[in-house]
C-alpha cells in the first residue's frame, strides 16, 4: 500500500403506492461473482487486470497500457482503486477504475475521439440506448444488485455534470431501497451514438441504512421546507452551451437549506449538515472600477506584480529564479499564468521558506502557497492539539484583505462550518482547513463557479495555500446588470420550484470536502424529503430554467 504523504492542493412519508419498479428482477445472462478478498488483501496488477477482462468484454478490442494503483484517500468513496489505461488500434483508449480489494468496475471512460453518424446510420433512440446500458450492467453487476434497481430514467441524476462535452444518451438506474428510491446510488452510464457505452459509473454505498418507518409525514415535511429553504439569490451565465450576459436567477448552491431530515425535521444544505439562511457580506467597501477591455500583461510585468504583492507579507524575500506558466481555456479565452519562487531571509539560525506567487496574464493573483515540495514529501500525522475553524477563518481572512485590498468590496466569505465530525477527520488526517471566499457582482453572488479556496494549516493556523484560479472580475459595476434589489421574492421561488418537482421520500449521499479539494461521499445515508425533478433554477422573472431539457436539446 502506498504512504499517505502531507499535500494541500487543488485539484465537483412514504405512500403506501410507492412500488419498486426495475427491469432486472428475471435478467438473464452470466452472473457476475465479485472476488472477495480477506480485509487487508489488496488485488495484485495481475488480478486486476484479469477480473477488468472478465467483466467488461468491450476489453478484448483492447490492448492493456498500463496500471497506477490509487490510494482510497484520493476517492470519492474512499476506496482504493487500481486505475488501467487501454488503448485500440484504430485510436481511442479506455480509462478503468476497479476496487483494489474486490476487483468491481467503479468506472470507465472512453478517452477518444468519438466517430460521427455516417449518412446511413440513423441516430440511436433512447429506447436502444436503454437495451444497450442493460447489457453492460448484466457484466458489470451482480444479479441481486440488479434487482433493487428503477426502470431506466424513471429519477433523475441528481448529480449529472450537465457541461461535459460527450454526446450520446444519458442512462441512469438509481437503486431502490424499501420502496424508496436512493438518488445518489446506482448506475450511470452514457450511450454513444455508435450504439456503444462509453461511460460507466457505479455508485452503491455500504453503510447502514436508516429506518424509514420512522418519518415524518410528507404534509409536515412540506411545511418545513416552505419555512425554511432558502434558496440563494445569485449571478449566473443561464445558457450552458452559450456565451451570454450574466442574469439574475434563483438556485439553491451547495450551502443552503434545501432538504428536510425525514427524522428529526431539520433542514440541511447539500452537505447533509444543519442548515440556515446564509448570510453575503462584502468584506470591505474598496471596488476597482469596471472594464470590459481585458489588457494583457507579459512574464516581465507579472514578475514585478508578484514581488509587490510579497512586499504587504512581513519579512523580506528573493528571487530563487525559478518560474513555470500554465494556460487555461482556448484561442481568445485562453489564459495564461505565470508562477514566481522566492525564498525568506529568516534571522540567524531559522529555517527560510519558499513562497510561490501566481500571476495571471491580466495582472491579478491567482495562486499563492508556502513549502507546498516540502509539505507534499512529509508524512501525514495526527493533529495532537490544533486550531479552530474560527480561528482558520480569520488566518485566511486576513490574508484575502492583504493580498485583494483593492477588491473587498466584491468578495464575501462563504458562510458554512464543517461537522465536528469532519473536523475530527481533518486532524486525524492531518488535513488543512478549506475556506471559502466568493465575488459579488453588483452585490449578487456571482454563484458557486467564483468561489476560490484558502487552505489554512489546522495545526498551526498558517495560511499555507491560496487558489483564485477561476478569478474573473467580471462587470463589477455594469450598470446594465441587475441589481442586488431586483428579482422576484422567495415565496414565489420556491413556488416556481414545487410547480416543476415532487416533494419525495428519498435516501440521501451527502458529499463533503475532503483533502486537495477532492470531494468525499459521506458512508452513512440519510433519509430526507426533498423536491425532485429537472435540475434547473428559477430566472428573476419567475420562469423555470430545466438544465435536463437544454442538455438533450
Amino acid at each position: 500500500m502506498l504512504k499517505r504523504t502531507k499535500a494541500y492542493g487543488l485539484s465537483l412519508g412514504v405512500s403506501s403506492t410507492l412500488l419498486m419498479t426495475t427491469v432486472f428482477a428475471s435478467a438473464g445472462g452470466e452472473i457476475l461473482t465479485p472476488v472477495v478478498h480477506a480485509a487487508e488483501k489488496t488485488l495484485s496488477e495481475k488480478e486486476a487486470i484479469a477480473l477488468a477482462q472478465k467483466q467488461l468484454k468491450i476489453l478484448g478490442e483492447y490492448k492493456h497500457r498500463d496500471a497506477e494503483f490509487v490510494d482510497g484517500i484520493e476517492m470519492l468513496w474512499g476506496k482504493s482503486i487500481w486505475y488501467t489505461s487501454w488503448d485500440k488500434e484504430n485510436g481511442g483508449s479506455l480509462g478503468v477504475q476497479q476496487d483494489a480489494t474486490s476487483g468491481e468496475i467503479w468506472k470507465y471512460e472512453y478517452l477518444g475521439e468519438e466517430q460521427d453518424l455516417d449518412a446511413n446510420q440513423k441516430k440511436l433512440t433512447e429506447d436502444q440506448a436503454f437495451q444497450v446500458a442493460t447489457q453492460l450492467l448484466k457484466q458489470v453487476a451482480t444479479e441481486e444488485e440488479r434487482s433493487r434497481l428503477s426502470k431506466p430514467n424513471e429519477y433523475p441524476d441528481s448529480d449529472i455534470f450537465y457541461t461535459r462535452d460527450k454526446q450520446g444518451i444519458d442512462v441512469n438506474f438509481t437503486r431502490i431501497e424499501n420502496g424508496v428510491p436512493f438518488l445518489e446510488n446506482g448506475f450511470r452510464l452514457i450511450v454513444g451514438n455508435d450504439g456503444e457505452v462509453i461511460y460507466f459509473e457505479r455508485r452503491w454505498s455500504e453503510g447502514k441504512l436508516p429506518d424509514a418507518s420512522k418519518v415524518i409525514k410528507i404534509a409536515e415535511a412540506e411545511k418545513k421546507w416552505d419555512e425554511g429553504a432558502f434558496p440563494t439569490k445569485d449571478m449566473a451565465f443561464v445558457s450552458r452551451k452559450e456565451s451570454e450576459p450574466y442574469q439574475l436567477v434563483y438556485e439553491f448552491l451547495s450551502n443552503d437549506p434545501q432538504f428536510v431530515d425525514a427524522i428529526t425535521g431539520k433542514m440541511l444544505d447539500s452537505y447533509g449538515q444543519v442548515a440556515k439562511e446564509r448570510k453575503i457580506q462584502p468584506l470591505g467597501k474598496t471596488v476597482p472600477p469596471s472594464t470590459a477591455e481585458r489588457k494583457l500583461i507579459t512574464k516581465d510585468e507579472a514578475q514585478k506584480i508578484a514581488e509587490q504583492q510579497l512586499k504587504k507579507l512581513p519579512g523580506t524575500y528573493r528571487s530563487n529564479g525559478k518560474s513555470s506558466e500554465s494556460s487555461d481555456g482556448y484561442d481568445e479565452n485562453e489564459i495564461k499564468s505565470w508562477y514566481f519562487e522566492f525564498v525568506s531571509q529568516p534571522e540567524e539560525g531559522k529555517k527560510s521558506d519558499t513562497v510561490k506567487i501566481g500571476i495571471n496574464d491580466s495582472g491579478h493573483l491567482v495562486h499563492y502557497s508556502v513549502n507546498a515540495k516540502t509539505r507534499f514529501n512529509e508524512e501525514s500525522k495526527k493533529i495532537e492539539k490544533g486550531i479552530t475553524w474560527e480561528q482558520a477563518q480569520e488566518s485566511a481572512r486576513k490574508l484575502v484583505q492583504t493580498f485583494y485590498s483593492d477588491q473587498l468590496g466584491i468578495i464575501y466569505a462563504v458562510d458554512y462550518a464543517p461537522s465536528e465530525e469532519r473536523i475530527k477527520e481533518i486532524w486525524e488526517n492531518d488535513e488543512p482547513y478549506e475556506i471559502e471566499f466568493g465575488y459579488l457582482i453588483n452585490g449578487v453572488p456571482a454563484g458557486d463557479s467564483s468561489i476560490f479556496q484558502v487552505n489554512v494549516d489546522a495545526e498551526t493556523g498558517e495560511v499555507v495555500d491560496l487558489y483564485n484560479h477561476l478569478y474573473n472580475l467580471g462587470p463589477s459595476g455594469d450598470s446594465s446588470l441587475p441589481k442586488n434589489e431586483d428579482g422576484i421574492d422567495l415565496n414565489t421561488v420556491k413556488k416556481v420550484v414545487k410547480e416543476n418537482k415532487k416533494l419525495m421520500l428519498t435516501y440521501f449521499q451527502p458529499k463533503v470536502r475532503g483533502s486537495n479539494g477532492i470531494m468525499k461521499m459521506l458512508e452513512q445515508p440519510l433519509l430526507v424529503y426533498r423536491y425532485v425533478g429537472e435540475k434547473g433554477l428559477v430566472t428573476a422573472d419567475g420562469k423555470w430554467h430545466s438544465f435536463t431539457k437544454e442538455r438533450k436539446q
